[in-house]
């Protein structure tokens, strides 16, 4: 038999209806299924924007309808990148000013707004796209200053205070009050290392005591341009573009793509850092025209107050974490010795393994588990798969969706604290 039910309606009905559950042999995974095609527009058609595509479009739940940017021929390798198949004609403007201007298409087609731009523009954009209450996605870093960053989180809080407010005080006499702070729109930022299947791993295997409790812990970061697909080409002129500017980007590799090797560490060992010593060194790679630090040491100190797991030996004093990053133009680099992360516990280690982010075979990678089991190591991912970190945008894009579709705005306010954070 075919159920006919407006399409908006059919995630609810299901979720509250056991016995059409039982009835149609529906799985549990379907019930949490949505149904309803968001329509997503795109302001920045940079390299990046690619990754974050084809995860977008195996889950199957958004329809780009339109791509902002500058330039013609960044805007054409997306599209040509998306080759719609039904006939579809995605609209192209230089600016969201302009899509926001076209509102037969903005006011009714577009539901999520992706801004993927320089970090610069970061603050800008987003309080401009928040402004249309429309659901707001924006890659990392949350903004290249602190004071940047404090306003987007003042943002974000009020958006969640508002709705909170609203549907604390919804009655017959408020529908009008309600409505509109559900209409509100909600920042959310995207940033994938968290679901990282080898971070969520080690989380688990940590929360397990697998390992003991964790005594230290590393994480490494390497990239040259030689390897990296993430880093797309250099400019005409040999530099990284804005990427290499201190203003435009807000520092240099760390800010870069070695923050997604910060969140790892902090996701892992208890959130939060607490203090931190470092030192960067500039003008290792002079041909990429960093501004900021091409190499950068640090010590991370954790606050694992919050997690039983992580809590430390009496009198050892606090976790510290050491981290590494680098960039180093189009050097050759041992992606095969040294680990992404390293976790030392008082009953074994967990190492997070890589073999770079090859152009030609991007992303394989995994992650052993030394214990008194196999103290030589087990390891725990496929040795064919193929993706690795490239897979944290599959989990990230499958969160933006539920966020935006159960409208959770905590969740949502808490990226961007995280964001922050970072």
């Amino acid at each position: 038999s075919i159920i006919y039910i407006p399409i908006i309606k059919i995630h609810s009905y299901i979720k509250h209806n056991t016995a059409t559950q039982q009835q149609y042999n529906i799985a549990p995974l379907y019930i949490t299924t949505y149904l309803l095609m968001l329509g997503l527009a795109i302001v920045g058609c940079g390299q990046i924007v690619i990754h974050h595509l084809h995860e977008i479009q195996k889950l199957g739940s958004y329809e780009v309808r339109a791509l902002c940017d500058p330039s013609d021929k960044r805007r054409d390798t997306i599209q040509e990148t998306l080759q719609p198949d039904d006939g579809r004609t995605i609209a192209h403007f230089d600016y969201l000013d302009d899509l926001i201007a076209d509102t037969s298409l903005f006011d009714t087609n577009i539901d999520v707004i992706f801004i993927a731009v320089p970090h610069d523009l970061h603050e800008r954009l987003a309080m401009q796209a928040l402004a249309t209450n429309k659901i707001v996605v924006m890659e990392k870093p949350l903004a290249p200053t602190g004071s940047s960053c404090d306003k987007l989180v003042a943002v974000s809080k009020s958006l969640l205070l508002s709705s909170s407010s609203a549907a604390g005080t919804a009655d017959d006499n408020h529908n009008d009050t309600a409505a509109a702070a559900a209409a509100a729109g909600m920042l959310i930022i995207a940033e994938q290392s968290p679901y990282w299947q080898e971070v969520v791993k080690a989380r688990e295997l940590i929360v397990d005591g697998a390992i003991g409790t964790i005594v230290s812990a590393a994480g490494y970061y390497y990239e040259s341009m030689r390897d990296n697909v993430t880093s797309g080409d250099v400019s005409d002129d040999g530099g990284l573009g804005w990427r290499g500017s201190l203003e435009r980007a807000g520092g240099g590799i760390a800010i870069d793509g070695g923050l997604h090797w910060i969140r790892p560490l902090r996701e892992m060992c208890g959130s939060r850092i607490t203090d931190v010593v470092g030192v960067m060194r500039p003008n290792l790679a002079p041909a990429l025209q960093m501004e900021g630090e091409t190499l950068a040491h640090a010590l991370f100190q954790m606050d694992t107050s919050k997690v039983e797991a992580l809590e430390q030996p009496a009198g050892a004093g606090p976790l510290v974490a050491t981290y590494s990053c680098n960039m180093l133009a189009t050097a050759p680099m041992a992606h095969d010795t040294c680990p992404y992360f390293r976790l030392t516990g008082t009953k074994g280690e967990i190492v997070i393994h890589g073999d770079g982010l090859y152009k030609e075979q991007p992303g394989a990678g995994g992650l052993r588990l030394y214990d008194a089991q196999h103290p030589n190591g087990r390891e725990l991912f496929s040795n064919d798969r193929l993706g690795g970190f490239f897979l944290g945008f599959q989990g990230l894009w499958q969160e933006v969706h539920r966020i935006t579709m159960e409208k959770d705005r905590a969740a949502a306010h808490e990226t961007v604290v995280r964001a922050a954070d970072d």
